[in-house]
């Protein structure tokens, strides 16, 4: 599963050094995502682990931390939800399957958007469509076969 705060740290770490600024928006990214602190722990440490011993880098990933977390910040918490539903809704639409169900509903629970999912995908009621999820649900619409 490819968590949304590993891709933040893909881009902080991208020259295998981390600088201040880019330590303050992975804080931001995980209060804005609502991680708990031992989920951080472990991506962290798996991240960590595909590193180099020796870095040379200066922390120059910060730009791409910054424009992701910026742009997470313009959207995730007044329209997360509501994006959410409408992934659930077209995945039952299209068909769910059990693996797709569990997985992308373990994806979603990580991100705080597992009980919206499950209402769009579940409840019946009416979900306002929108043509285009943000980049950040590609992950989810793979699962979901969309």
């Amino acid at each position: 599963m490819v968590h949304p705060y590993s891709i933040g740290l893909s881009y902080g770490w991208s020259d295998d050094a981390l600088n201040e600024e880019g330590h303050n928006l992975l804080n931001r990214l995980a209060g804005l995502l609502g991680i708990e602190y031992h989920t951080r722990e472990s991506l962290e440490m798996e991240h960590v682990e595909t590193m180099p011993l020796i870095s040379q880098g200066v922390g120059a990933g910060v730009s791409a931390l910054r424009a992701y977390v910026h742009e997470l910040e313009s959207w995730f918490s007044e329209e997360g939800e509501k994006f959410a539903r409408c992934l659930g809704r077209s995945a039952l639409d299209v068909g769910l399957t059990r693996t797709g169900w569990k997985e992308t509903f373990a994806w979603m629970e990580s991100v705080g958007l597992g009980r919206a999912f499950a209402e769009g995908a579940w409840i019946e009621t009416e979900v306002s469509e929108v043509n285009d999820l943000p980049e950040f649900f590609n992950h989810p619409k793979k699962l979901l076969g969309l």
